[in-house]
């Protein structure tokens, strides 16, 4: 399956928004612009959203979550609405109105879906979020924003911004509650690719010399220092996953109250070789509907990122791990190390 993006197409851009970001840390306006004209890019064609819509993992915990969480007569704002999916399910779960907000061309797809299928509660807004003043309180604010590692597609500026401005006294977000995971996984033997001094050759040929080789060296790119899972291509995880990062983004005072510095220990039930530390992320829209990206589970329109290890571990050693996210809304200033 793709992953979530184009990731090959769009490196350069997200490279450059970075770039940008870096340069521009000191206006939050216009580091959301960057990453607004990142997530344009991104979901500009139908391909993208052929992905999403066929996601059933995806779809099937949004129609449960809204159904669920969204009464009759609420006046809902799906945010980022692209194909309108998540503005017809509210309306379909007794919205009273929807305003359904997308700042791309994209909208007038949404738009004739609308019409065909006798949707009269839905108004389509093109316009940023962060620009857009409803006439009314609301009390939903529906979304999926959430990109691979969670915070890259402007999820957390819009959605602050949107509870501050609009959203009704004891409105809400769906979904609203998140657990972000790294966790150390160990791949199937088919899927492995071990770094190069590690790599073992029939005959007794030994790579070994070329880890500290300078020869090699200069050819050592650290391409697959990150890299996206292949589905069904983890076994397993290193102990049992726990998150180490939660928050509510009903409660949440802004992005710069989440830690950027963790500490993950993990022990091995079993020998084994440490790949690397994956990430994934959990949305929860009430205690019994969540949608989860793990690896181990479904497969979803998500990719998974990986920080490569390739590291050997034996039954009952202890993994320490430093977490360094860098900047939380770009995932390539991230960083994994064995203390």
């Amino acid at each position: 399956m793709r992953d979530r993006v184009e990731r090959a197409a769009t490196k350069v851009v997200r490279s450059t928004a970075g770039f940008v970001a870096d340069r521009i840390a000191s206006s939050e306006r216009m580091t959301n612009v960057v990453y607004d004209l990142i997530n344009g890019h991104n979901f500009a064609g139908l391909e993208e959203h052929e992905e999403m819509l066929c996601d059933s993992t995806r779809v099937d915990a949004y129609h449960r979550g809204i159904h669920r969480n969204v009464k009759s007569g609420d006046v809902v704002l799906d945010l980022g609405t692209g194909t309108g999916l998540l503005a017809f399910m509210a309306s379909r779960a007794g919205a009273k109105k929807v305003y359904a907000v997308e700042h791309s061309d994209f909208i007038d797809v949404a738009r004739e879906i609308a019409v065909h299928n006798g949707f009269t509660n839905i108004e389509f807004v093109r316009a940023n979020s962060r620009e857009f003043v409803p006439p009314e309180p609301i009390d939903v604010v529906v979304h999926e924003q959430m990109g691979d590692e969670l915070f890259s597609e402007n999820m957390m500026e819009n959605l602050l911004d949107l509870r501050r401005r609009v959203l009704a006294p004891g409105g809400r977000i769906l979904p609203a509650r998140f657990r972000l995971f790294i966790e150390p996984v160990t791949m199937s033997e088919e899927m492995r690719i071990r770094q190069f001094w590690n790599i073992e050759l029939p005959d007794g040929i030994d790579l070994s010399a070329t880890r500290r080789s300078p020869a090699a060296a200069r050819f050592n790119t650290g391409r697959n220092d990150h890299f996206y899972l292949r589905p069904h291509s983890v076994t397993s995880t290193i102990g049992d996953p726990e998150p180490f990062m939660e928050f509510d983004l009903n409660t949440l005072e802004s992005l710069e109250a989440l830690p950027t510095r963790h500490t993950i220990e993990r022990t091995a039930s079993d020998d084994a070789i440490v790949d690397g530390c994956c990430i994934w992320f959990e949305a929860c829209f009430d205690d019994d509907t969540v949608l989860s990206t793990t690896p181990l589970g479904p497969i979803t329109s998500w990719g998974n990122r990986v920080f490569r290890l390739d590291q050997e571990i034996t039954r009952g050693e202890t993994l320490r791990l430093d977490v360094r996210l860098g900047q939380l809304v770009e995932p390539s200033t991230w960083d994994v190390r064995v203390l």
